[in-house]
């Protein structure tokens, strides 16, 4: 649980979920991107520990 509180981890589920584009139908790339773009997000605000 400590993992999901660093922007890293995030990122990281951005990455997956955009490659696992390549093993779904085409109809459901649209929920991967809205999850990706929710990920990246989370990616940006969650602040990397250490840097001040």
């Amino acid at each position: 649980m400590k993992r999901l509180k660093e922007a890293s981890t995030w990122a990281g589920f951005a990455a997956i979920l955009q490659a696992a584009k390549m093993f779904v139908p085409p109809q459901y790339h649209i929920l991967l991107d809205g999850a990706t773009a929710i990920a990246g997000t989370v990616a940006g605000i969650v602040p990397e520990k250490g840097v001040q």
